[in-house]
């Protein structure tokens, strides 16, 4: 068991934060520079580790949660994934939005489709190695 959560929590934390950055960094990329230079001074310089850190905890919850679920193939892990991203996003957005300025309702709906598209595959990449870990 410990291999499996392992090996699903380093694979699903390295395709959701590839998945993440593409999006983010990339197809929002120029909503997030339009973001920056309305609210940047909310923001601070972003310590790498505390990121990687907060990337492997996220894995680290999909490897347990997929685990628990019995998640064994890429199609069972994606559906759990975009099912447990969806509404995690959805949760979080929402308190966001109504409770910061720096956090537009218009964000949600990218955030949240962002971010179900990162748990998809990241679900779906746990999937794949529970299969193939006994």
């Amino acid at each position: 068991m410990e291999k499996k959560i392992i090996f699903g929590t380093l694979g699903g934390a390295l395709a959701g934060m590839i998945v993440s950055m593409a999006i983010y960094l990339g197809i929002f990329g120029g909503m997030a520079e339009e973001w920056q230079a309305t609210h940047g001074a909310c923001l601070k310089e972003m310590n790498m580790l505390w990121w990687i850190v907060a990337t492997l905890l996220w894995g680290l919850l999909f490897a347990l949660l997929l685990h628990k679920f019995g998640i064994s193939t890429v199609k069972s892990g994606a559906i759990a994934g975009a099912w447990i991203g969806f509404l995690i996003m959805l949760i979080f957005g929402i308190s966001n939005a109504s409770t910061y300025t720096a956090y537009p309702w218009s964000w949600l709906p990218y955030d949240v489709i962002g971010s179900t598209v990162s748990t998809t595959i990241a679900g779906g990449v746990v999937g794949w190695i529970y299969g193939k870990v006994k």
